[in-house]
């Protein structure tokens, strides 16, 4: 939602630098249990125990309240906590002392209008970010379906004519969305640091429009609100509440309920660990596609790794999931694993790589094979993203992305591959 400015962070210790400099910064400095508190509470603050620095520092205050020095570093502390209100009214008595060198006042003023600044950005309550994408696709299997977890367009047409389903087509691309993140001002203490609680929302729409077989089109509608923790720096957590709706050509395909957990941690601005859930039911409009419906459910765990101060960085994952369906037929469940690899390659420019492997274990038996389904999919992602800094697409980012996926079967009949290749503008406001 925001950050702490590091420029700011930089001139405060400048400022408190120049007061220790002064003949009173430490006016009680002879004597040696108040300059032990303060190198305690500067210790504090060069650990990042920020709780602690600003707990020692009002003790000190209490007794040594002219000590300007330390109030500075209590701003400053307060100000890492995103406790602005705090900060501003530590920096203001310091100015209150007529007998402040004028350059140090100058410095203290520049800090002050920062941090109030931030407290202004702070108290708004309501923040909107529209996105919008637009552009092309080619598909080489249009009609396997929109997604193997959803429905499978073939259907028996596919097998009575294996393998002649598999029409190519190209489609326009178009994607816009609309979140809002509502924050109360509600923060809360999470050991040293100080975390914050805020409710998301976000709405957005798809749609795929393939220029000859549109049949095949796809639209969804999709509705998501909940509350989130976070902790900058440290750990996020939050639980959303999704709603989608589809369609398929011209009507209606089905509505999706589901609810996600998810929490996040970072470590040591290099390390990051999540752990998702998804609980989801299907519901279907189309008769034929009734035994689809059921209870969807699956859990992941994500490691990521960054280097050279985040310009790449690794991260692979793992996940198993199960999806009750009306029809044993439909029903599955596996396991879910990928490997991803992300950099910084040029200026304003970043390239991504993805492999990932799912294992279907299918309930019942299919017809005409009288057996359950057992297939591997192997699927392969590389794409990039450049961002534009200048001209009449200043803001904007080109994206490009390839799919290829391969499924292989324990029947021949759904054995398929699939390429997809899009290319499109995007931009956030």
């Amino acid at each position: 939602m925001w950050e702490i400015n590091k420029s700011v962070l930089s001139l405060a210790a400048a400022v408190c630098f120049g007061l220790a400099c002064q003949p009173t910064a430490l006016a009680a400095s002879h004597d040696g249990d108040v300059q032990a508190e303060f190198d305690a509470a500067m210790a504090a603050m060069n650990e990042q125990r920020l709780n602690t620095a600003r707990r020692l520092l009002n003790a000190l205050l209490a007794d040594n309240p002219t000590l300007h020095r330390a109030r500075l570093e209590l701003a400053r502390a307060n100000y890492l906590s995103s406790d602005f209100a705090a900060a501003r009214r530590e920096a203001e008595r310091v100015l209150e002392d007529p007998d402040v060198p004028p350059g140090v006042r100058t410095n203290v003023l520049a800090f002050l209008a920062q941090i109030r600044e931030d407290e202004r950005d702070f108290a708004k309550r309501h923040r909107f970010q529209p996105t919008v994408y637009f552009g092309g696709m080619y598909d080489s299997n249009v009609n396997f379906g929109v997604d193997r977890d959803i429905v499978n367009i073939g259907g028996t047409q596919f097998l009575v004519a294996p393998g002649s389903q598999e029409d190519s087509d190209f489609a326009s691309v178009i994607d816009v969305g609309l979140a809002h993140t509502y924050n109360p001002g509600t923060r809360f203490d999470a050991g040293e640091d100080t975390g914050f609680f805020v409710w998301q929302s976000q709405v957005s729409g798809y749609y795929r429009g393939y220029l000859d077989l549109d049949d095949f089109n796809l639209g969804v509608l999709t509705l998501r609100t909940g509350p989130a923790w976070f902790v900058p720096g440290r750990w996020q957590a939050g639980i959303g509440l999704q709603g989608d709706k589809l369609w398929l050509g011209d009507s209606g395909l089905g509505f999706f309920t589901s609810i996600n957990p998810n929490v996040t941690w970072q470590f040591d601005d290099e390390w990051e660990l999540t752990l998702e859930g998804i609980f989801s039911y299907r519901d279907y409009d189309r008769a034929q596609d009734t035994g689809r419906e059921g209870w969807y459910r699956s859990g992941n765990v994500r490691v990521g790794k960054y280097f050279n101060n985040g310009q790449w960085g690794v991260q692979g994952g793992i996940g198993y999931f199960d999806f009750d369906a009306d029809d044993a037929r439909f029903g599955n469940n596996g396991v879910d694993i990928f490997v991803g690899v992300v950099a910084e390659a040029w200026t304003n420019g970043s390239v991504y790589a993805r492999a990932g492997y799912r294992l279907y274990d299918f309930d019942g038996p299919e017809p005409v094979i009288g057996v359950p389904r057992d297939d591997d999919e192997y699927r392969f992602i590389a794409g990039f993203q450049h961002r534009f800094s200048g001209g009449w697409l200043r803001n904007w980012a080109l994206q490009g992305e390839g799919i290829y996926t391969d499924n292989s079967s324990n029947s021949d009949l759904f054995d398929y591959d699939r390429y997809q290749l899009s290319l499109g503008l995007a931009r956030s406001f």
